[in-house]
């Protein structure tokens, strides 16, 4: 008796170790969208974030990185904009204050489905005391099978010479480049693919949006600036990426993917 009671616990305990490996080994679904919302300002001059909630509703991401993102500043009538699409959309967040402004503060966001479990920002640097000030909000997020993926929103300096987008964008080369927790950086990178920085950066990273189309400006898009990335590439299937033909809540246009982590 006592060795059939045995028998039925190994039993037991073998479905159940089976089950674990069987999730940890199914590949995690997400969506992943990337937003340059302008401060909520659209193209109508108007202060809107409901309008920025509602593009992200309707496409239901599981994760969001945004850019231009004001907290408590005068413009945008000291409403925490980040806090406000949390309440509208029912997702966790994290704000990356890149700079004081107007009683408030500006900078990156992510907007999650998943829960954080650690959060953190990297200051961009800059050579250029006139350049505004850059940041990476930088979150580390818990999938449905208790693993982890990093998460990040970036926006990089502007300047056409690219010599303080090129020094920022190895920062955040350097940062992940062991790629030992799969991570996706995703952001306004203001430069174009063909850029020589940015050919540096898809040395390491792969590009997800690569054929999606341009971003800027949202009425007539000409360029692409606004990218999704992910490393190590061997960590995921990308099944499809696109550029959301929104031409209103912001002066860019939305990039959004659906792809798998392993």
């Amino acid at each position: 008796m006592l060795s059939m009671k045995r028998f039925a616990l190994f039993m037991i305990m073998a479905v159940g170790s089976n089950t674990l490996i069987k999730a940890q080994n199914t590949p995690q679904h997400l969506s992943v969208l990337s937003y340059n919302i302008h401060h909520a300002e659209n193209n109508n001059g108007e202060l809107d974030i409901s309008g920025i909630a509602k593009v992200i509703l309707a496409y239901n991401p599981d994760v969001v990185a945004l850019q231009e993102v004001d907290s408590m500043t005068t413009r945008t009538k000291q409403v925490d904009q980040l806090k406000e699409l949390a309440s509208l959309t029912g997702m966790y967040i994290y704000f990356s204050k890149a700079m004081d402004l107007q009683g408030g503060g500006y900078g990156t966001g992510v907007l999650s489905k998943f829960p954080i479990d650690s959060s953190y920002s990297i200051p961009l640097p800059s050579k250029n005391p006139k350049a505004e000030p850059r940041t990476a909000a930088v979150t580390r997020l818990v999938l449905p099978d208790d693993s982890l993926f990093n998460f990040v929103s970036t926006h990089l300096d502007f300047n056409e010479d690219g010599i303080d987008r090129t020094e920022q964008m190895n920062i955040l080369y350097k940062h992940f480049e062991p790629g030992i927790t799969p991570t996706i950086i995703a952001g306004d990178f203001n430069t174009v693919p063909g850029s020589k920085e940015m050919l540096h950066f898809k040395k390491l990273y792969h590009d997800v949006t690569e054929f999606s189309g341009p971003t800027h400006p949202a009425d007539s898009p000409k360029i692409k600036i606004d990218y999704i990335f992910v490393h190590p590439a061997s960590r995921f299937n990308i099944i499809k990426s696109k550029v959301i033909e929104e031409t209103i809540a912001s002066d860019h246009r939305p990039v959004m993917c659906e792809l798998e982590i392993n």
